[in-house]
């Protein structure tokens, strides 16, 4: 069957809302009122089928309020009849499993309750602007202390799974979680962007793994490593705080940046690269251990 998600001729954003809860009715205008943009809502799988067969959708944003892991009916009915749909998958589900099974059902993307409404806003920008997706992410472990993800060596997949690092539960208060998120998705930008060199043939290798003691990741990508002492264009070869990689960076042509190991590094408890140096482990220990 022909794909249902595409740009519309006005540029209106076409939603369709399915089983929402009054959460989601509230934050859903609320992220969106700086769009133009058209909300339709169903319940249930039927009407939400007849909706989507009557015209062009850009998004479905589909209401699970369960913590099940076993009830994704909806999703997977979606995805059987119409494949290359998008849906975003809100649901209460504070397993972690909740997750590995919507990814499984090849959600675009999963928002454990409480809804965020500038996550919400950026999982919506990020469905309504990429176009080829499908092949993205691929759930590999889903087990509860060992989460494993293939990623493409593509940036919008790198936002898309920084995004559901957030909704797998990290025992940890939002401020630490804020910072290990984005340790995270500085130092996977770096692997894509150097490592992968934006090649979407190539993959990046995620693992969350809870211990104990401590919250690790584990990312490797396919590039042919570095050292340190070669990296003279990133803040990081400038202990004193100074800007010297700035320069360096203008003198070779690189964008303005370099300020992500460092910044990742400052964010953790622990930051160690492989030897090879396309390997890193980012630590961020329980409170209690410590």
């Amino acid at each position: 069957m022909a794909n249902l998600v595409k740009e519309t001729p006005t540029g209106e954003i076409q939603i369709l809302v399915v089983d929402a809860g009054a959460d989601l009715l509230e934050a859903i205008p609320a992220a969106l009122r700086h769009h133009q943009l058209r909300v339709d809502y169903a319940t249930g799988v039927e009407a939400s089928l007849q909706r989507l067969r009557s015209g062009p959708v850009d998004l479905v944003i589909a209401d699970i309020d369960t913590p099940d892991v076993a009830d994704v009916a909806l999703l997977r009915a979606l995805r059987s009849e119409l494949p290359g749909v998008k849906v975003i998958v809100i649901s209460s589900g504070r397993d972690q499993g909740i997750v590995a099974a919507l990814l499984r059902q090849r959600a675009y993307s999963v928002m454990i309750r409480p809804v965020s409404k500038v996550r919400l806003l950026d999982a919506i920008e990020s469905a309504i602007r990429v176009s080829s997706w499908e092949d993205d992410i691929e759930l590999l472990s889903g087990v509860s202390d060992w989460f494993q993800i293939r990623i493409a060596c593509k940036l919008q997949a790198a936002e898309r799974a920084a995004q559901l690092f957030h909704e797998v539960p990290p025992d940890l208060d939002e401020s630490e979680l804020d910072q290990f998120a984005t340790a995270f998705r500085e130092l996977l930008m770096n692997a894509i962007e150097h490592g992968g060199r934006s090649d979407p043939q190539m993959s990046i290798f995620v693992n969350f793994i809870r211990t104990s003691v401590a919250l690790v990741l584990y990312i490797r990508d396919p590039g042919p490593g570095f050292s340190m002492g070669s990296l003279s264009h990133a803040a990081v070869s400038n202990p004193d705080g100074g800007l010297a990689h700035a320069e360096v960076r203008e003198q070779l042509g690189i964008r303005p940046g370099g300020f992500g190991i460092l910044m990742a590094k400052n964010m953790v408890d622990d930051l160690i690269y492989s030897e090879r140096g396309n390997e890193v482990i980012l630590i961020k220990y329980r409170k209690a251990a410590k």
